[in-house]
């Protein structure tokens, strides 16, 4: 009898690794032929390993994935790529069980929220780290100022306290309270100095030069120029089509995120936390 699980899991890590590849050495850039076929190959994967409940529990939390995921890309917050390489993940390992390093029960909860944890987590300590101390910062680049430190100093003191409170109610052992300490302080840090990170992130170009897809980061534009081109358009962080027909012609360039880690590498090493410890959320908390 074929043994479904281990299909599933070498299928599952191979192709998140291609997304990974082709995200990082094809400047951000994922085929739309092979994101429709890993749609197909999760479909075909979640019709044969799994029946009743699972089988529903596959097509309604990929469909809620796709749902949401669509509007987080039409908000200019995520790609579509990334969308549907979270939906080929939850079609084609609805729940995860079995980790590797930790026996946490993991309460049947969907795989890809655990890998969209986990992803999430890694991106926030691994861009601060990337921006400051790796890539060479941009000119422009502002010092933070007094308010931001302070902003940044509060939000890790609060969870320095809440990590103390739970540890106190709730006895969170030894790494969650690392976990969450990482996490503070990463935050942290990101508030700080989030201008420079920002315009380490992007790339300014004039609108004929921006292509489908492209995010704007209309948070480091000036009111002036905000104004300018919602004169002339729906303005937003998203460049659609009909929104670049409409402002191709405006000689102010724009700041696009040409220059942003790929998220699928955080997707892909998401994968790997979230099969070998399961749910970091529940590895913080111990239970």
């Amino acid at each position: 009898m074929i043994d479904y699980s281990q299909i599933d899991l070498a299928v599952l890590l191979l192709i998140s690794f291609i997304y990974a590849v082709y995200d990082v050495f094809n400047r951000r850039n994922v085929p739309n032929s092979f994101v429709y076929f890993t749609i197909l190959i999760g479909i075909v994967m979640a019709l044969l390993s799994n029946s009743g409940m699972t089988l529903v529990t596959a097509f309604v939390v990929a469909i809620v994935v796709g749902a949401v995921g669509y509007t987080i890309y039409k908000a200019g917050l995520l790609g579509a790529g990334d969308v549907l390489e979270f939906v080929f993940i939850a079609l084609a390992m609805p729940v995860w069980q079995n980790t590797f390093f930790e026996n946490t029960y993991q309460w049947n909860i969907p795989f890809v929220l655990s890998v969209i944890i986990a992803a999430g987590y890694a991106s926030l300590i691994f861009i601060p780290i990337y921006y400051l101390l790796v890539k060479k910062p941009p000119r422009k680049a502002p010092k933070p100022n007094g308010k931001r430190m302070a902003i940044g100093t509060v939000f890790f003191i609060v969870y320095m306290i809440f990590i103390l409170a739970m540890r106190y109610l709730y006895d969170i052992n030894v790494v969650g309270s690392v976990l969450i300490f990482l996490l503070a302080f990463f935050a942290g840090i990101t508030m700080i100095y989030d201008q420079r990170i920002y315009l380490g992130m992007v790339e300014f170009i004039y609108p004929s030069k921006l292509e489908e897809g492209d995010m704007i980061a209309t948070n480091l534009m000036s009111k002036k120029d905000l104004a300018i081109f919602q004169k002339k358009a729906d303005f937003g962080r998203l460049a659609s089509d009909r929104l670049i027909a409409h402002i191709k012609n405006v000689r102010v360039k724009l700041p696009v995120y040409r220059d942003s880690v790929p998220f699928s590498l955080f997707i892909f090493i998401g994968v790997l936390i979230s099969l070998a410890y399961g749910n970091i959320i529940l590895l913080m908390i111990g239970i």
